[in-house]
């Protein structure tokens, strides 16, 4: 037992390096990690019968890199610089874990990536959103959990136009005597306009009849 014991040791101080390279190092996992967080991802979707799905490409996936899609527990080992995985759904979060296939340090995640799909609105496209496109009831990345009928109701209330509520003028006006005077000579003009005449002329008549005297 101590003859194997001292075999290890020595071995240990003749070959330290070989040693030292069972492990990560701290350069390594640097240069993993940087690797890793420059791959970018994008989704594009293919609609069809009222239903969507979505692609998600990973890019930029450097040689000796691993995906591990955590949400559909599937693994993916090198196969390019470009991944593209298929048949994904709306309204749902994915998370890419980047390893890599080096033996001293794949147990690691070197980073996460993370996607989220938007939701799908089965109905965007029904006759019933004619005309009313600008609700987001009618918007194709609209989350709809809803049934057909009471999502068509809806929208048609939706539809309706607004009654609009009549206007009130709360102003007010103060009036000065002059208008009160217009206001109630124009109402008793017929009284107050024969009655202006008849002392008109009588004034006249005096006033001729006075110059006649003289």
């Amino acid at each position: 037992m101590k003859r194997h014991l001292v075999f290890f040791m020595l071995l240990y101080v003749l070959f330290p390096l070989r040693a030292s390279a069972l492990v990560c190092s701290n350069e390594q996992r640097v240069n993993y990690q940087t690797l890793a967080s420059n791959i970018t991802t994008n989704y594009t979707y293919t609609e069809q019968n009222g239903t969507v799905t979505f692609q998600i490409t990973l890019s930029n996936i450097y040689e000796g890199l691993i995906v591990n899609d955590i949400k559909n527990g599937t693994t993916y080992p090198y196969q390019g610089n470009e991944l593209t995985i298929t048949n994904l759904n709306p309204n749902t979060s994915y998370r890419f874990d980047i390893y890599t296939s080096d033996v001293y340090c794949r147990q690691e995640v070197l980073y996460s990536h993370y996607v989220n799909t938007p939701p799908y609105n089965p109905y965007y496209q029904d006759e019933v959103c004619v005309g009313a496109e600008k609700f987001a009831l009618c918007q194709k990345w609209t989350q709809i959990t809803m049934p057909y009928e009471e999502f068509k109701q809806k929208v048609e209330q939706l539809k309706k136009p607004a009654v609009e509520e009549p206007t009130i003028n709360t102003k007010t006006t103060t009036k000065s005597f002059y208008d009160y005077a217009i206001e109630l000579y124009l109402k008793y003009y017929y009284i107050v306009l024969p009655l202006f005449i008849i002392v008109g002329i009588t004034i006249i008549y005096r006033y001729n009849k006075k110059n006649d005297l003289f």
